[in-house]
């Protein structure tokens, strides 16, 4: 009795919401001390990343217990506001826990990432970029914890104003100025029309509240009595959603911003920032409105502007010489794709919710894959913009020769987000198909979106081929200065982290999606009843998709298709062996003489010139892009 006594003392006392409370102080605590230290600028970014470490794990052991066990909250209010009724109070859903965990892990890699990276920039102080990429987190953390209206668009304001700050770093510098001034702008915009529909709807609830329960009966009774008013707030808040998500005609500020911040920010923004305009989405279709036909009509107008952005997205992606905003274009592609699926779900959850619950789960695990090789290819062209000082593709390749680790994670995320079977994209990929093309015998218009995205995933591959073929295969071409030797440490390690999940979720996609089916069922309350291996089998390393009208409809083995592709690999090289012939380097002969490499190496837009010649009217300057910077 004495020892179970001594054992419960011995407990740690910090459980629930105040795991959150703790990792949010000790974020703005690292903010400060970063700060104070900033001269050092090595000790400023281990600071940085200690803070992150510490509040990471405290976030993720959060996350976890809430997708076992269900929703935590703080046992009483932080603060109030008597004179508008409300209060901080954090709540930690499900839904919540996902987005979490995808923040945990990008504000632990992006410092990690950041401690060598950022000591390339000596004429700037990192006093003015630690601080507020701690703050920046700290601010996603409260605003996924909140279900008070009010405290959301206070923590997303603070989110938006800190990564402005770190967008415009390069101050110095007229071009992020200008990017700078375009992210400020649209992303305020936004602001102020999401605070237009929560000041709409808070003067219409009962008792004057802003927590999401009141909003979602203040929009219920709009919709019955006052059915434009409540689409009016709807399209707010989604405008403004899809504005932070990338979105397109909305989201156009992305291939400003991405190239102007550093290529640690980069990758937040792309990994972590663009996911709060999803989670703001599924908020509103899946949480705040009441099942309708309205929930249809807004589930389509979704899936449009998602296949809308997949669309031109990729496209323009193929168009691009600068690695960063080539990057920056497939992630408006690749979040179309999110789109797409949630539209699907909130489609048809009022009639169909299991191909809902399927569709909504796809459109989450695409989210979680994207975060991870997106972010992962903007460490690896920070990689290369790091060892090489250039983002333009055609003054740089070959860097496999110099930078093999990077290389292959580079391969990894390439092959990941193009969707090749094995890897994560695919599977994600798959799932967004099947519930599209699931959902077509009911609205045929989804049978359509459907077939697009597939028939743009093959101009994805296209895409990254050419920043993964010219930046790091083929012949190395770098200026004689460049270091010949991979990066350091700490910019390898996030990498191979990253690398790491898009190979694991790609083998055993199971694995993410319990979590995620859990979300779908318990926090979004979508197919209740529908039992997880009913749905995806029973198998561990195999997924067999049935639906309850339709019986099986998709079978995925991703163990089976690596071990064929990993044979086919091997029967290559063994015959390249068997005639054992010799490779060797010669100089280029072109019509009777020879020429240096660089007079005939294969610049980036040949890659394109058929394209571009049935596009024309699309891309009428293409093939002529603006020099990027240096850094």
């Amino acid at each position: 009795m004495r020892k179970n006594e001594r054992s419960q003392e011995c407990e740690p006392t910090m459980t629930g919401a105040d795991l959150l409370i703790a990792a949010v102080v000790v974020l703005v605590a690292g903010a400060g001390v970063s700060a104070l230290v900033a001269r050092n600028r090595v000790v400023s970014g281990y600071v940085a990343f200690l803070s992150a470490l510490v509040a990471g794990v405290w976030v993720t052991q959060l996350s976890f217990a809430v997708l076992a066990s269900g929703p935590v909250h703080s046992a009483s209010p932080v603060f109030s506001i008597p004179y508008l009724n409300t209060a901080l109070t954090f709540e930690i859903d499900e839904l919540g826990a996902i987005f979490l965990l995808l923040t945990a892990l990008s504000a632990v890699c992006s410092t990690l990432y950041s401690i060598r990276y950022m000591l390339n920039y000596e004429e700037y102080s990192l006093a003015r970029y630690y601080p507020m990429l701690l703050l920046f987190f700290a601010s996603i953390f409260a605003l996924l914890s909140v279900h008070n209206l009010f405290f959301f668009v206070v923590f997303w304001e603070i989110m938006t104003l800190t990564s402005y700050a770190l967008v415009v770093f390069e101050k110095r510098d007229a071009e992020v100025r200008r990017s700078a001034v375009i992210y400020f702008v649209v992303s305020q915009a936004a602001v102020v029309l999401m605070i237009v529909a929560v000041v709409i709807l808070y003067l219409h609830t009962p008792t004057r509240s802003f927590a999401i329960g009141d909003f979602k009966q203040a929009l219920a009774t709009l919709l019955m009595v006052q059915p434009w008013l409540a689409h009016v707030c709807i399209g707010l808040f989604m405008v403004a959603a899809a504005t932070k998500a990338g979105i397109l005609p909305f989201g156009f500020w992305l291939p400003y911003a991405h190239p102007a911040a550093p290529s640690p920010f980069s990758a937040v923004m792309s990994g972590c920032m663009v996911k709060m305009g999803v989670y703001r989405c599924l908020l509103v279709l899946a949480v705040m409105m009441p099942l309708s036909d309205a929930t249809a009509v807004w589930g389509i107008l979704v899936a449009l502007f998602g296949t809308g952005s997949i669309i031109v997205g990729t496209f323009t992606a193929l168009q691009q010489s600068d690695t960063k905003r080539l990057l920056a274009f497939s992630t408006i592609g690749q979040m179309g794709y999110i789109w797409l699926a949630i539209g699907v779900g909130a489609a048809l959850l009022a009639t169909h919710p299991e191909l809902a619950a399927l569709a909504l789960i796809a459109a989450l695990f695409h989210m979680v894959n994207h975060s991870a090789f997106k972010s992962l290819l903007f460490f690896n062209a920070g990689s290369a913009l790091y060892r090489t000082g250039t983002r333009d593709m055609d003054k740089a390749g070959g860097l496999m020769r110099i930078m093999p680790a990077t290389t292959a994670t580079a391969v990894i995320a390439f092959l990941a987000i193009s969707g090749v079977p094995g890897f994560s994209g695919f599977a994600s990929k798959w799932l967004i198909f099947e519930s599209s093309l699931l959902a077509g015998f009911h609205m045929p218009l989804m049978i359509f979106l459907g077939i697009i995205a597939i028939f743009v995933s093959a101009v994805t591959l296209a895409a990254l081929l050419k920043f993964v073929g010219l930046v790091f295969l083929g012949n190395l071409r770098v200026e004689e200065s460049v270091e010949r030797r991979d990066v350091p440490w700490s910019m390898a390690i996030p990498q191979g982290v990253f690398a790491a999940f898009c190979v694991l979720f790609g083998i055993v996609p199971l694995l993410p999606l319990k979590y995620l089916y859990r979300t779908v069922s318990t926090a979004l309350g979508t197919g209740d009843g529908l039992d997880f291996n009913a749905l995806f089998g029973d198998s561990v390393l195999n997924i067999s998709l049935s639906t309850p009208q339709g019986g099986t409809v998709g079978a995925w083995g991703p163990v089976m298709v690596l071990a064929a592709f990993a044979g086919c690999l091997l029967l290559a090289y063994l015959i390249s062996r068997t005639g054992g012939s010799k490779m060797r380097d010669v100089p280029v002969w072109l019509c009777g003489e020879e020429h240096p490499l660089e007079e005939v190496a294969y610049p980036v837009h040949s890659f394109l010139l058929s394209f571009n010649r049935y596009f024309r009217w699309l891309y009428p300057s293409a093939g002529m892009p603006k020099p990027p910077r240096s850094k």
